[in-house]
Parts: structure tokens; C-alpha cells; sequence
């Protein structure tokens, strides 16, 4: 186990200066005093423009340096080993990757972390107490960000104890975030990698990837009550059964009104992202104990 416990241990115008027109020595000098304001307002327009092409580039700059942080801690970021078992035979518990202490020093809205083998996701999970689209435009240190960050919003609780928990994330050309669940689009993909974690502070759960494919855009948690095992149980149907032309369905899988999915939610990356969302759901297998 490496010391930094707070990730898992597997995965830039300045224009010519225009040259003012000097007075004609044998002129009047009337000319002079009709040019002076056009050459005062060309230098001002020009010096103007000039602030404006330094403040945009900056911002570009910045930007730029942004999203190449977020890449370069993506690229770097070690994917988890298996937990190492607990000495005591008697305790059940076994040792957790992530330090979330310390992860709540950087932000207290980290509450956990999602790692998906054979994708790029590897990443702390937040929640904003307050704003559910705070994490649309900033990152997980709660730093204004294009990237945002992976979060939940205020209808689901923060243990996954819901039915249905969505998460959010953003489709990136970059390849961050949650760009990589396309990969399940791939029936071969799909059928060999079933599995996902979510780390939280004492547990470590284990979902089965038991349906991913696109869905309209309405908001899941707030078109259906869920609080009612009935809906529960017909919205599990249709993830089962879902009307997609970009489906993939793990065979044999059932479901009842007392099981727990994560849906993972995410841009399409086709003309259809305005309408329609790509989903990626487990379903709860396992729950482990851990200090």
C-alpha cells in the first residue's frame, strides 16, 4: 500500500505600434491639429485591442493548463488491488484503499470513490450540499472546471442506500470523466468486464454491470417515485427491457423491488446528447466491511 492513500492502487498580440504621421514642416499646421484626435483614438482602439488579445490568451492558457492536469491525473491515477484481508479471523473486515480523511481535507463533499476495470474511470464521487449543479462546472476540489467533476445530487443519499442512485458525469473529447462508459456500447466489451466498485468510508461495494444503453433526458430521480417498491419494481423492468436502438443487457439477470442500482449517466457523444443520455447500471452484489 503506498503512502498517498487518497487514490485506489490499480490506473498560451502585441501588434506593431503604429508610426504617427509627423507634421509637414512647411504645412500650416492645421492638418496637424485635424489628426491628432484620429491618431489619439487609433492608439487608444489599438491598445484596447492588445489588453483584450492578453486577456483571452491567458484565459486560454489557463484553461488549457486545466485540462491538462485533470488528463495528467487521470493518466496517473493507480488502479486498486484487492483489499488485503484482515488478521483477525474474527473481524470481517478488510482494509480500505482510499483515505478519506484526508480526501475530506481537500473537499468534504468527496463521499466516495467509483473505479470501473478495463475504463478510465477512477475517480472521488461528490455531492454539494446545497447545489445540485455546482459539480457541472467544477472539479472535485470544488475549483471552477469545464471537466466538472463525478457527483450525485441531493435526492440520493450519500451511503447508496437508495433503489436508484445516478451519478453523474461529463463526455469529454478529452477522454476524461465519464467518457470511457461508451466502451460498454461493445457487446464484447460489455459481456467481459461486469464488474464495478464503489468505495465509500467503511465499505466496499461490488455492482454487477447488468444493462447499459441511451435513454431520454428526463431526470430519473424526479420522474419517478421511488419510494413506492411498485415503481420500483416497473422501472427495474424497463431497465431490463430498455427501448434503445444502443443496448447491451446481461443475460439472465432479475431484479426485485428490494435490490439497489447505481446508474451511471452520461452525454451520448452523437447528435442525439441533447435528447438523450447513455446509462450504465449495476446492481448491488456485494457489500464488504472495512477499516
Amino acid at each position: 500500500m503506498a503512502n498517498d492513500k487518497t487514490k485506489p492502487t490499480e490506473e498560451d498580440i502585441a501588434p506593431k505600434h503604429a508610426k504617427a504621421p509627423s507634421a509637414n514642416a512647411s504645412g500650416t499646421g492645421d492638418g496637424s491639429h485635424k489628426k491628432c484626435p484620429q491618431i489619439a483614438a487609433l492608439i487608444v482602439l489599438l491598445v484596447v485591442l492588445v489588453c483584450a488579445a492578453i486577456a483571452g490568451g491567458a484565459y486560454l492558457v489557463w484553461q488549457n493548463a486545466q485540462i491538462a492536469k485533470s488528463a495528467e491525473e487521470a493518466a496517473t491515477t493507480p488502479e486498486p488491488e484487492a483489499p488485503a484481508a484482515s488478521q483477525d479471523a474474527a473481524d470481517p473486515r478488510v482494509e480500505n484503499p482510499i483515505d478519506f480523511a484526508s480526501l475530506r481535507l481537500e473537499n468534504p463533499d468527496i463521499y466516495a470513490w467509483i473505479y470501473i476495470p478495463g475504463t478510465d474511470v477512477n475517480y472521488p464521487v461528490v455531492q454539494h450540499p446545497t447545489d445540485d449543479t455546482f459539480y457541472l462546472k467544477h472539479n472535485k476540489d470544488g475549483e471552477w472546471s469545464e471537466e466538472g467533476a463525478i457527483y450525485t445530487q441531493l435526492a440520493n443519499r450519500t451511503d447508496f442506500s437508495d433503489p436508484v442512485t445516478v451519478i453523474y458525469g461529463h463526455n469529454l473529447v478529452q477522454g476524461t470523466m465519464f467518457t470511457t462508459l461508451h466502451r460498454f456500447e461493445n457487446k464484447n466489451f460489455f459481456d467481459s468486464h461486469e464488474d464495478m466498485y464503489l468505495y465509500t468510508d467503511g465499505h466496499i461495494l461490488t455492482y454487477r454491470v447488468i444493462a447499459a444503453y441511451q435513454y431520454d433526458n428526463r431526470h430519473i430521480l424526479n420522474s419517478f417515485n421511488f419510494s413506492d417498491p411498485t415503481i420500483v419494481q416497473q422501472y427495474f423492468e424497463s431497465v431490463l427491457s430498455p427501448d434503445s436502438l444502443v443496448e447491451n443487457v446481461r443475460e439472465g439477470t432479475t431484479l426485485t423491488s428490494s435490490d439497489k442500482i447505481v446508474q451511471l449517466s452520461t452525454c451520448t457523444g452523437d447528435s442525439n446528447h441533447i435528447v438523450r443520455r447513455y446509462l450504465v447500471t449495476g446492481v448491488l452484489v456485494s457489500d464488504q466491511p472495512t477499516y
